[in-house]
């Protein structure tokens, strides 16, 4: 409560001064604030006191006035309120600008853009495949003496063409009039066919493709031999072989041809040497005429025909040169081969035959030497 001040007695100021060491405590929008609020509460007061008056008495101090306080909400304190704005700033000041996520977008996009342009270049400036190298073959074009290199890969291409043409040829004849220009020349050649094709049909639009990067020379470029791809069959290898200035087609070896089929063998069971062509297997097979008794002497071999699953047992004794020939390699399941067998006698059985020699190491035989 407020009194008013007799005569005589000085009176009291309204706002009191901060003291001089305060005002380093607080900033400047502290005191502006504080003031304003001090000016606003003692004008209320003021106010108050104008409106009714309220009786006093003196103070037992001695002369000092005690007047009522208004207490402010400190939850409005200014510096609490100023420190509050003030982490808010601080929170803003640390969010990333927009600019700066558009600048590294733009960045990544550019190294994109700049990675991909390189990689087609670098495909554009391929230089072109040289023609020969399109038929890969496993051995080394041979370089004659007379020849440049270039003069021997010419030579080496034009080989390739020559021999894939006669090829064509031979896959899409009609008949065997028309395939027997094309044939490599042998003993008894146009009755062997003949017969053949007695027992089977001609071959017409079986031929599918050449694997030319299986295409290999052998004896320099006397002999060529490719895989040739057929319908719904097995892959086979044709051989050529060189005769005068074209290739023919070794026709022996492309059909596996034998001097009796397997049906006739067993059923004639000729004591004189017969040669056939065989895929050869390694086996432990003992029983009939060669029965268990007999392992340690001789050596069992499967003789798969051509173009069939029927086989004969061959025989050899281990310590033959034959057998040695025979052997396969431990890295081998099979091998084709040219041999000569023949029956003990009348009474062997029918699956069972002696392996006599050796024509060829594969079912072409007397290949020309370079």
């Amino acid at each position: 409560m407020l009194r008013m001040p007799l005569a005589g007695e000085p009176i009291p100021p309204l706002v009191e001064s901060l003291d001089a060491t305060n005002k380093n405590d607080t900033s400047q929008e502290v005191l502006s604030y504080d003031k304003r609020e001090r000016q606003s509460e003692v004008e209320e007061e003021y106010r108050e006191t104008t409106q009714t008056p309220t009786p006093f008495s003196p103070q037992p101090s001695g002369g000092q006035v005690r007047r009522r306080k208004k207490h402010r909400d400190r939850s409005k304190d200014p510096e609490s309120d100023w420190d509050q704005k003030r982490g808010r700033k601080v929170q803003f000041s640390r969010r990333i600008p927009l600019y700066w996520w558009w600048g590294t977008t733009l960045l990544a996009l550019s190294i994109v853009v700049t990675i991909l342009l390189a990689l087609k270049q670098e495909k554009v400036s391929m230089p072109p495949a040289d023609p020969a190298s399109v038929f890969a073959t496993p051995v080394t074009i041979p370089i004659l003496d007379t020849k440049s290199p270039d003069e021997a890969s010419k030579l080496h291409f034009a080989r390739l063409t020559e021999g894939y043409a006669v090829i064509d040829k031979f896959c899409f004849a009609d008949g065997i009039e028309t395939i027997m220009s094309l044939l490599r020349p042998s003993a008894g050649l146009k009755e062997k066919v003949r017969r053949y094709y007695e027992n089977q049909p001609f071959p017409k639009s079986v031929y599918k493709e050449i694997d030319k990067s299986t295409a290999r020379f052998l004896s320099g470029y006397q002999v060529l031999q490719v895989m040739v791809a057929l319908k719904e069959q097995a892959p086979r290898l044709l051989t050529l072989v060189r005769v005068g200035n074209t290739y023919r087609v070794d026709w022996e070896s492309w059909v596996g041809w034998s001097e009796m089929d397997l049906t006739t063998l067993k059923k004639n069971k000729p004591t004189r040497l017969t040669e056939v062509r065989v895929t050869v297997e390694m086996v432990s097979y003992y029983n009939y005429d060669f029965p268990t008794s007999s392992e340690a002497e001789w050596q069992s071999y499967r003789l798969i025909f051509a173009q069939s699953e029927e086989f004969l047992h061959g025989y050899i004794e281990r310590s033959s040169p034959v057998n040695d020939a025979v052997r396969l390699a431990s890295d081998q399941n099979s091998r084709q081969m040219t041999l000569r067998i023949r029956y003990r006698d009348a009474s062997s059985h029918p699956s069972q035959v002696l392996i006599d020699s050796v024509s060829a190491d594969g079912w072409v035989t007397e290949l020309p030497q370079e």
